[in-house]
């Protein structure tokens, strides 16, 4: 006997599950699945990056595997769509091209009611696009200035131009690594407690 996936499950009991998981008529695996899901879906919100998202909610659901939790994961993103998944390049070209389509069906005609339209689409359109900058962005801006780091250590300023930063030796990198992070070395627990919160 096939068992029917969450995705073709029909939303009415999704909902009820939602409502009142207490009489949930979703089976117990799904119930399972479902809660799962939406945990992993809130833990995306909050923390969009997958690979940080995976271990959180390993942390929370420590029974299940590292593939299932990246299968929970790409199922929430599917089911439950959010600001991080949601293309509005895609949105905002095919708003355009809309637009665009109106406007030619419209001229096509050449009525005066479909000119008043085509006023309405090309406001639109200037919403859509937005109006163009004054000044628009230096491209060479970071090739015209230096950039320095300044590293200060007691009462000492050093002034390393950023090129040059990563031209530094391998351990003196490191010394200046722990300089900055005062060596403390995050512990497991400490890390867990970061997940936790």
């Amino acid at each position: 006997m096939s068992r029917t996936a969450l995705e073709d499950t029909r939303h009415e009991l999704i909902k009820a599950h939602i409502l009142d998981p207490e009489n949930s008529p979703l089976p117990g695996d799904l119930q399972e699945l479902l809660d799962r899901i939406i945990s992993v879906s809130k833990v995306l919100d909050k923390n969009p990056i997958l690979r940080q998202a995976v271990a959180i909610h390993q942390v929370k659901y420590p029974e299940i595997s590292k593939s299932t939790a990246y299968c929970d994961v790409r199922m929430a993103v599917r089911l439950f769509n959010t600001l991080h998944t949601f293309d509005y390049d895609f949105y905002q070209t095919w708003l355009i091209n809309d637009i665009v389509t109106n406007i030619q069906k419209c001229r096509a005609t050449g009525s005066d009611k479909d000119r008043r339209i085509i006023a309405m689409e090309h406001a639109n359109l200037l919403k859509a696009i937005g109006e163009k900058p004054e000044n628009l962005p230096d491209l060479l801006r970071n090739e015209k200035h230096q950039f320095y780091v300044l590293i200060q250590n007691n009462n000492q300023q050093i002034k390393v131009e950023l090129n040059n930063l990563k031209d530094l030796p391998t351990a003196a990198l490191q010394e200046l690594n722990r300089l900055i992070y005062g060596g403390n070395e995050i512990t497991e627990t400490h890390a867990e407690q970061i997940m936790n919160t």
